[in-house]
């Protein structure tokens, strides 16, 4: 196998831990990764059920990376990562039929240091939260079109509709209407006239929008609490020059529970190695 790039990729199906009223650790269920030189890997689990905590029917996830030559395009080194669960419950609170997490980045040689990362094939199927029907409409195609770091920071300068969704979904300016234990997860709310960013790292979620069947739940973009049960965060990403992370359930339980759980994570990051030859 060619060296000329060096891979990196993780799927991870579910994880957590509760503290308090007792303690419980939930394992890494289903989790695999890329080694540097590529290749292919596959971890399921089924029917899997802790205490009242957590169950699901089956949680499955797939890396996948290769350097691909073709004619049209030239080299290229495609990296598919993939992590889904089907039948989950947690604590009879947040249920769905299937979510699933995908990647697919592409580094060519002219990508000048930056890959074309899509998500299409994200998704949540039949989302429940405390009983209730929750429709999620995700921005997979304005991420998909903006396919690079690069590229999306300039549609966010230049393109007044993908720079009202972006500080929209990134919760800036929001933050002043949710209480304290809310705001913590709010990351980005300076106006620099630039894509949000801290550390070289935007952070902000797939949410366009949340449509619950019927009224009762707090939310705050992709931001929901539950009291009793916890604070729940939905398709979050992070991006930078050269990755992208999809955590698409993320939980901060609380009183009289105590812990977190994080469900269907996905994250790229591979580069060159050294010098790209013809």
């Amino acid at each position: 196998m060619s060296s000329r790039f060096r891979f990196h990729g993780f799927a991870i199906g579910v994880a957590g831990q509760i503290t308090r009223p007792y303690s419980e650790l939930i394992e890494v269920q289903a989790a695999t990764a890329l080694p540097a030189i590529g290749g292919h890997g596959t971890a399921s689990v089924s029917r899997f059920k802790r205490r009242d905590i957590l169950q699901f029917d089956r949680a499955f996830t797939s890396v996948t990376g290769s350097e691909c030559d073709c004619e049209e395009k030239g080299w290229s080194a495609v990296t598919h990562l993939q992590a889904t669960v089907e039948g989950l419950d947690i604590m009879g609170m947040v249920t769905a039929d299937r979510v699933v997490a995908n990647l697919v980045s592409t580094y060519r040689k002219d990508s000048d240091g930056e890959p074309s990362v899509r998500l299409l094939g994200t998704r949540f199927e039949n989302l429940k939260i405390a009983g209730i029907p929750v429709r999620v409409d995700l921005a997979v195609d304005v991420f998909d079109r903006h396919d690079t770091h690069r590229a999306l920071a300039h549609a966010y300068k230049a393109d007044r509709e993908v720079r009202e969704l972006l500080d929209r979904v990134t919760l800036r300016d929001r933050a002043g209407e949710a209480p304290a234990h809310i705001r913590r997860w709010f990351g980005h709310t300076e106006q620099t006239g630039e894509m949000p960013s801290r550390n070289g790292v935007t952070s902000l979620s797939l949410v366009r929008g949340l449509e619950p069947d019927r009224a009762g739940l707090a939310d705050w973009g992709h931001v929901i609490h539950v009291p009793g049960f916890g604070t729940i965060r939905l398709a979050e990403v992070e991006i930078t020059r050269l990755t992208r992370v999809v955590n698409m359930i993320q939980i901060k339980f609380d009183c009289p529970y105590k812990g977190q759980m994080m469900c269907m994570s996905v994250g790229d990051g591979g580069e060159p190695n050294g010098q790209l030859d013809d």
